[in-house]
């Protein structure tokens, strides 16, 4: 019952934006595009040749690509960071304000810089969206290691356990929520760069998708593309990391009246 409202809900919510768009293509046509000529423009984009002859899940898989190949850099190395800085506190009195400097540099200083330094090509996407995504992560795997509770580690070496089962067993369940915490911080920020770094320096994915539309002031063609991105965020979001939350945290009880976070 708890789902089908949260699908009715969801439902309703969708229904409220569509109905938006049209009363915004109604009132404003010049600059809102018409629920019609996107779908009909989304049906072009998905059965016709782009740029240089790739089709429209070509520039979808690259896109995603970079992602999960930026987004799984960033959790090893922002874990590994975090994780000491949050139980050394001779590290983390050494190096806490470069962290916090690493998260101030501007995204698109970073994008630039390796711009120059890689050229227009995706190395320069594969280098620069793991280094800005990486102290988001770190930020939030240094706070989930401060909070670890001592105690649960003692006990587990009162009754015999060994480094590997603590750590396994003990450890890494109190982390948890801070890596998926870190996982959606990562993707969120993620998707936004890399889409910055197609815009900017490539001539595949969706961000040079989107550009392309915006030099040819495509309105129409921007907002069937941002369909497509949706789907594929969904997608994600739904086929991936809710059913990977569920199955880590199947151990954890559920609270009456209280839903664990998805």
């Amino acid at each position: 019952m708890r789902r089908l409202a949260r699908f009715g809900w969801t439902l309703a919510s969708a229904v409220v934006l569509v109905g938006l768009w049209w009363l915004g293509s109604v009132a404003f046509p010049l600059v809102v595009p018409g629920i019609g000529d996107t779908l009909a423009q989304l049906a072009v984009v998905l059965t016709s040749p782009g740029p240089y002859g790739h089709p429209w899940y070509f520039h979808v898989w690259k896109t995603a690509e970079m992602i999960a190949v930026s987004v799984a850099i960033a959790m090893v190395v922002g874990s590994i960071v975090g994780v000491a800085l949050g139980t050394s506190s001779r590290l983390e009195s050494a190096t806490s304000s470069w962290v916090y400097g690493w998260l101030a540099a501007p995204s698109l200083v970073i994008v630039f810089v390796f711009g120059i330094w890689f050229g227009f090509d995706a190395t320069a996407g594969y280098v620069a969206v793991p280094v800005v995504i990486t102290p988001f992560v770190v930020l939030n795997m240094w706070e989930g290691a401060r909070n670890l509770d001592p105690q649960l580690a003692e006990m587990a070496a009162f009754f015999g356990a060994d480094r590997y089962q603590t750590f396994t067993e003990v450890i890494v369940p109190q982390l948890v929520p801070f890596l998926f915490s870190s996982l959606r911080s990562a993707l969120s920020i993620g998707w936004k760069i890399t889409l910055l770094v197609e815009a900017l320096l490539l001539t595949r994915g969706v961000g040079y998708m989107f550009k392309r539309g915006f030099d040819n002031y495509d309105l129409t063609s921007m907002m069937a593309w941002l369909i497509v991105f949706v789907a594929l965020l969904v997608v994600v979001e739904y086929g991936v990391l809710v059913p990977l939350h569920r199955r880590l945290t199947h151990w954890r009880p559920e609270a009456e009246g209280v839903r664990l976070a998805e």
